[in-house]
């Protein structure tokens, strides 16, 4: 059986060694209590129960026997309790630290692992998975130390009773090693499969709660069920074949440990007969032998649950192997926050991780000035929204140069770079908490008379101040109280808090009327005089007072200047403007 998985746990435990260190030491005092007992049980029966020339009985040694039985079983208590709440505090401590390690680790991979992965697989790993590992650490281990301690003190005792005895037993407790090894191997495999069918579970599970409105809309939810109810019997399947595995080697282990114990007892009695042991050693020979079987039983079921657990660690372990494509070099040049910045794209070439055949930029070049208020537009699939997704590295180029005043942005660290940027996503990701806390989200120390400030300023900000509790209303997981245009309001408020010299708007407006939109496109201008600008929109109403205009097709630029200047032009621009003016569709316009 390989618990490889399992030792890779081990670090977590350093800072924590005097508590795993006392609470062995709790294990061991335990332990052998326990062990002195059967020790207790011959003397009580060969001096407590002998006979006298009075009877039976010396009440003497019966008191003090059963005096030091009596303080054996307080110890007992006393190290069972430090033993229990010693490693259970340890348990809590090294999985707090390793769903943080991996938490921490995961937030900083590239976008492209998200793309391509289970969102319910991350958080089932995170979640699921390391509750299986407490159990481990907290029970399963301590189990196993104390088991393994038991059953080998057992062992010895077992032949300082009676060593024929005891080679007996030793004989048909081999018959067990074999089966145990094959059916932990299956049981491994089968705990890693329930693992993944756990993890579809609440993959399914979140991706139906994401899009419940979608579902119910289309009447689609006896199809999601039976879609749901065809994951859950899949692992109920797999976790009926583990029980059945786990089950078969439980009854093998308990059948041969205590067939063995009735053959001892039987040989054992013919030797009490014959004066070759006394009736005390028999009855702490079968305690110890109860105490070993019961163990190595014990043993059986643990191994189960190891291997359940090395499948979690591996599933857990899995997240911190995982190398992000996008990299900080090791050692990057330093580039500082400036007003003056000029951003240039050079000979830009692009395809998605998960579309290599398909490439969404080529040869692309593009240069803004510092200051300048750039447009973007064109139609679905043009590539629009990738400008800003590479400029944030949240993907790396396939060839070509993106610079920052000349700066390779590949050559800088993540935080020098982003820290130019002040972006708000076509999403408008509202975190669950209250108006001010989302606002705020950049930088702890912006007040509450920063974001007053902010709000006084933008018209469109206004109303913030007739919610219930202002400022400090909860918006709910995801703002789902507040309306897709509040959301996307609070959302610039927080980007133009953040106070970048560059500001990503990716259809920041979508979801705003034609009145708030204007309010809102006219506020970002105003508080991003001094700053650059390049807005990526789908309404082209929105953007016409930008200074420049691009039109992307196919990943390139096909036509480039002001309003105006594109409405002359009579090209694809102004096709899509008129199709927009009359509702046409413009991809039959653009044709």
């Amino acid at each position: 059986m390989k618990f490889g998985n399992l030792l890779s746990l081990a670090p977590f435990f350093a800072p924590y060694k005097r508590d795993v260190f006392f609470a062995l030491l709790a294990l061991l005092i335990t332990t052998l209590m326990v062990l002195f007992f059967g020790k207790a049980i011959k003397y009580l029966i060969d001096f407590g129960f002998a006979k006298t020339t009075t009877g039976y009985g010396d009440l003497f040694s019966l008191n003090l026997i059963l005096s030091v039985f009596l303080l054996a079983v307080i110890v007992l208590a006393v190290a069972g309790y430090f033993r229990s709440f010693l490693i259970n505090s340890a348990a809590e401590k090294v999985i707090s630290d390793l769903r943080k390690k991996v938490y921490d680790h995961i937030i900083r991979v590239s976008a492209e692992f998200f793309e391509l992965t289970k969102t319910g697989d991350v958080i089932s790993r995170l979640t699921v998975d390391s509750v299986v590992l407490y159990d481990c650490i907290s029970s399963t281990v301590s189990f196993l130390l104390r088991n393994l301690l038991l059953f080998a003190g057992g062992i010895v005792f077992l032949f300082l009773t009676s060593f024929k005895l005891t080679l007996i037993s030793i004989f048909l407790i081999f018959f067990a090693i074999a089966p145990i090894i094959f059916m932990g191997k299956k049981v491994k495999a089968l705990s890693h499969k329930s693992q993944s069918a756990l993890a579809s579970i609440g993959s399914h599970i979140e991706e139906t709660i994401n899009g419940i409105k979608t579902i119910q809309s289309y009447l689609c939810e006896e199809k999601e069920a039976r879609n749901f109810f065809s994951f859950v019997d899949s692992a109920l399947k797999i976790s009926l074949q583990k029980i059945h595995v786990k089950s078969l080697m439980i009854a093998f282990v308990i059948s041969l440990s205590f067939g063995s114990i009735v053959l001892v007892l039987w040989v054992g009695s013919h030797d009490v007969i014959n004066g070759k042991i006394t009736s005390g050693d028999l009855s702490s020979f079968i305690f110890y032998s109860v105490v070993a079987a019961t163990a190595l039983v014990s043993l059986s079921q643990i191994a189960g649950q190891l291997q359940n657990a090395s499948a979690a660690a591996a599933r857990i372990f899995e997240l911190l192997q995982i190398q992000s494509p996008v990299r900080e070099i090791a050692n990057p040049q330093s580039f500082e926050v400036c007003k003056e910045i000029t951003v240039k794209f050079q000979d830009v070439n692009f395809s998605y991780p998960g579309r290599k055949d398909f490439s969404v930029l080529s040869g692309f070049n593009l240069e803004i000035k510092p200051r300048g208020k750039i447009a973007i537009v064109g139609l679905s699939g043009s590539g629009k929204s990738t400008l800003l997704q590479l400029l944030l590295r949240f993907y790396d180029v396939d060839a070509g140069l993106i610079t920052l005043n000349g700066c390779d942005i590949k050559a800088m660290s993540f935080s020098d770079l982003r820290k130019n940027f002040s972006y708000i996503s076509q999403d408008c990701f509202i975190f669950s908490g209250t108006v001010f806390e989302n606002i705020s989200y950049v930088d702890k120390s912006i007040t509450t008379e920063d974001v007053a400030k902010i709000i006084s300023q933008n018209q469109a900000l206004n109303f913030i101040n007739h919610l219930p509790q202002k400022m400090h209303t909860f918006v709910g997981e995801k703002g789902i109280k507040l309306s897709g245009g509040e959301r996307q309001r609070i959302a610039v408020a927080r980007a133009i808090i953040k106070d970048s010299p560059i500001l990503l708007l990716d259809e920041a407006t979508s979801s705003l009327d034609n009145q708030n939109e204007q309010f809102i496109n006219q506020a970002i201008l105003d508080l991003a005089k001094d700053k650059t600008v390049i807005t990526i929109a789908h309404k082209l109403s929105s953007i016409i007072n930008m200074e420049r205009i691009i039109f992307i097709k196919d990943g390139e630029i096909v036509e480039m200047g002001s309003h105006q200047q594109l409405i002359v032009k009579n090209g694809f621009y102004k096709k899509m403007y008129e199709a927009e003016m009359f509702e046409i569709d413009p991809e039959t316009s653009s044709g």
